[in-house]
C-alpha cells in the first residue's frame, strides 16, 4: 500500500469538534509518519459523548479497558458512553486509512496503558504502527474519488468524476462503496458538511447564507437538516454550545 498517496489526501474530514466540546483538558496533536495521523485525550465530563461523520476510522482507549474500541466511518452521529471523569486517549486515522485484522486491538491497548503521559503514547504509538502491514489497501482510483471529493469541498458530481475516470456511475458506486462502505454520494454530503462545519467555527457570527450557496445546499432548511442529521443539534445549537464553552474556558 502506498502510505505516502493516502498522506497526501487533504486534511477535509478529520474534525470532531464535539469532542472538545463536551469533554475536559482535551488536546490533540498531529503526525506525518508513519502515515497523518491524530492523537487526542480528554477527560468525559458527560455519561456520552457524541462522534459526528467525517469519513474516518477512530481507536478510542478508556484507562481501564483492556482492549480500545473502533468508530467507523459512519453516516450519521454517534453517541458513546463514558465514564465521567475518566481519561481517554484516541488515534484518528486518515481518511482512506481502514485497520486490518493485522491490527491487534489488545496488544495496542495494553502497550498504551503502560505509558501514563500523551506524548509517550503517540512516540510509541508512531515507533509501532506499520500501515504496510496493518492497515488495508485503497485503491489508485477510490484514493483519487477522495481527494477530489475533499478538494471540492464535497461539490463534485459523480457524472464528473465518471468522465475523469472513464468508468460508469453504477462502477463507480459499487467500487466506492466496497472500499469505504458507503456511497460517493453520501461521503461528498459528509465532506461537504465538514466544510460547511469548519466555516462556523472559523466564524461563528456569520450568517449560515454567506457560505452554504457556493457548498451547494439549495437552501437554510436543507442545511438545517443535514446539519442535523449528522450532530444531533441544530446549527443556532451547536454554535450556542460552542460560544458557552469558548467563554467559559
Amino acid at each position: 500500500m502506498n502510505t505516502s498517496m493516502i498522506a497526501q489526501l487533504p486534511e477535509h474530514g478529520s474534525s470532531q469538534p464535539l469532542l472538545s466540546l463536551y469533554t475536559r483538558q482535551y488536546r490533540e496533536h498531529t503526525v506525518s509518519e508513519p502515515c497523518s495521523l491524530l492523537f487526542y485525550e480528554f477527560y468525559a465530563t458527560e455519561d456520552v459523548i457524541t462522534y459526528i461523520p467525517n469519513g474516518c476510522m477512530d481507536f478510542l482507549i478508556h484507562e481501564n479497558d483492556t482492549e480500545g474500541h473502533f468508530f467507523n466511518p459512519s453516516a450519521t452521529y454517534e453517541s458513546v458512553s463514558c465514564i465521567a471523569g475518566s481519561r481517554y486517549f484516541g488515534v484518528r486515522f486518515p481518511t482512506g486509512v481502514l485497520p486490518s485484522r493485522h491490527f491487534h486491538s489488545e496488544y495496542y491497548t495494553a502497550n498504551l496503558l503502560r505509558l501514563a503521559a500523551f506524548e509517550e503514547r503517540i512516540s510509541w504509538f508512531t515507533r509501532n504502527f506499520q500501515p504496510e502491514q496493518q492497515s488495508m489497501t485503497v485503491s489508485e482510483p477510490v484514493h483519487y474519488m477522495l481527494e477530489q471529493i475533499c478538494l471540492s469541498n464535497g461539490t463534485i458530481s459523480i457524472h464528473e468524476l465518471s468522465n475523469v475516470l472513464c468508468y460508469s456511475e453504477r462502477h463507480i458506486h459499487r467500487l466506492f462503496l466496497g472500499h469505504m462502505g458507503y456511497s460517493p454520494k453520501l461521503y461528498s454530503r459528509i465532506i461537504r458538511f465538514q466544510s460547511a462545519l469548519a466555516e462556523m467555527l472559523a466564524s461563528p457570527g456569520k450568517s449560515n447564507s454567506d457560505f452554504i450557496k457556493h457548498l451547494g445546499y439549495s437552501d437554510q432548511a436543507h442545511f438545517q437538516r443535514e446539519f442535523k442529521e449528522f450532530t444531533g443539534l441544530t446549527p443556532r445549537q451547536f454554535i450556542n454550545l460552542f460560544l458557552s464553552t469558548t467563554l467559559r474556558s
